[in-house]
């Protein structure tokens, strides 16, 4: 039996809220006889709170498929020092318990270093050598490209110099790269010069079969949520509250519609910093129809999206364009495509995965007056034409982005 190591800092298993990815790969290979490791903190980036105090925590997520907590330091802002010593404690944890690790699950023939942070990649490909493993190093997102290109710092800036060095050296020492944005490609081979051959897109995974499973189980979703949802036209959001994810703008979008007085709903389930200023809007504008609630459990999202008629996306930072030009990889906007509801992507490049699966429609960023047009537009087709849409959503995830498909280019990147 072949083993593979994820070390992916903010994985988590569903039920605590951190991002899917690896528990979809991790069963579905564990399904088909791998032994799957993930590495993962037990501090959780989305909640600030500890999955487990442990040093070491395992749990058995299925027959030889683990999740390895380590405990790391805290933070409470994403954006401070704290943070950036989160991802050098995680690292370091990492190689402190690696030994440990490979006594009791078994030294891996695959190490994947996953980013967001780089420090990730540095871990696995330590581990990788030590154990002759071959190294897979895993980017869902450019550190620290997307730092100069959204303005955030100067190129010159000690922090963007020393990722950049480290970003390049393991992709020149990588065995296999993973890149899940549609476009990444053209950044690491176009622009870092990297040889082609090594280079893979394996997009979102997604569990249809669990999607499915959860769809009809409202009893999940809070009283309150339940009750907005009944009998209503509802456009939903579900995730961060940033300025850049355009809460404001679909707020300024319902504003619109409320002046026209069509019965249309908005419902924002998650959390981030925007969510008093959301609130504050909502009062100092007298909307009636706009549920603004906290986080919700994973497993809950696919009810509320799945009974909604529209779901709503948006990303871009405001006078940035290049942020986002390679793409992006957003889990929701896949859990989107394959809810049965119209998909509404505020996105400058038209040529995202919403548009090209007929699965939704494409709107202006920061354009609420678009917005609203798109979603009056869905709200006078007809139940049979606007329909469609989720149909041609279903079926370009399942096709693309189902966990099955996917595996098996996982298999044969890591593994052949």
């Amino acid at each position: 039996m072949q083993t593979i190591w994820i070390i992916d800092h903010y994985s988590s298993e569903p039920k605590y809220g951190g991002i899917s990815r690896q528990y979809d790969f991790a069963k579905e290979l564990g399904r088909r006889g791998y032994h799957v490791v993930v590495i993962a903190s037990g501090f959780c980036h989305f909640t600030h709170s500890y999955i487990s105090e442990k040093r070491v925590k395992a749990s058995k997520v299925a027959e030889h498929v683990h999740y390895i907590y380590l405990k790391t330091s805290s933070y409470e802002s994403n954006d401070g020092i704290d943070r950036a010593r989160n991802m050098l404690d995680f690292m370091n944890k990492v190689m402190k318990y690696e030994g440990i690790i490979a006594r009791r699950y078994g030294r891996p023939d695959v190490v994947t270093g996953c980013s967001v942070h780089p420090l990730a990649w540095v871990a696995a490909y330590k581990a990788a050598r030590k154990y002759k493993a071959r190294f897979v190093a895993e980017v869902r997102d450019f550190w620290p490209r997307i730092w100069v290109a959204g303005g955030e710092k100067k190129a010159s800036d000690p922090m963007v110099v020393f990722f950049g060095l480290i970003e390049k050296w393991v992709f020149h020492h990588a065995d296999r790269i993973i890149y899940s944005m549609f476009h990444g490609d053209k950044y690491i081979c176009g622009e870092l010069g990297i040889t082609r051959s090594k280079v893979y897109l394996i997009g979102q995974p997604m569990d249809c079969s669990r999607f499915d499973e959860n769809r009809e189980r409202t009893e999940l979703l809070p009283r309150e949520i339940q009750e907005f949802l009944k009998d209503s036209f509802v456009c939903s959001f579900a995730g961060y509250y940033m300025a850049y994810e355009g809460v404001y703008v679909m707020l300024e979008a319902l504003k619109i519609l409320e002046s026209k007085k069509l019965p249309i709903k908005m419902i924002f389930a998650g959390s981030g910093q925007e969510e008093e200023g959301m609130y504050k809007y909502i009062k100092e504008n007298h909307l009636n129809n706009a549920l603004v609630y906290g986080r919700i459990p994973k497993e809950a999202v696919p009810a509320l999206i799945s009974h909604s008629q529209i779901c709503m996306a948006h990303l871009e930072v405001k006078g940035r364009k290049e942020v986002y030009k390679y793409g992006v990889s957003k889990n929701k906007v896949n859990e989107y495509l394959y809810s049965g509801a119209c998909t509404l992507y505020g996105f400058l490049y038209q040529d995202d995965e919403v548009a090209v699966s007929g699965g939704g429609i494409m709107f202006e960023p920061y354009n609420a007056k678009d917005l609203a047009e798109k979603i009056e537009y869905i709200y006078n087709l007809p139940e049979t034409e606007r329909k469609q849409y989720g149909q041609k959503g279903r079926e370009y995830i399942r096709k693309t982005h189902s966990v099955e498909v996917l595996a098996d280019r996982m298999i044969e990147v890591a593994f052949r």
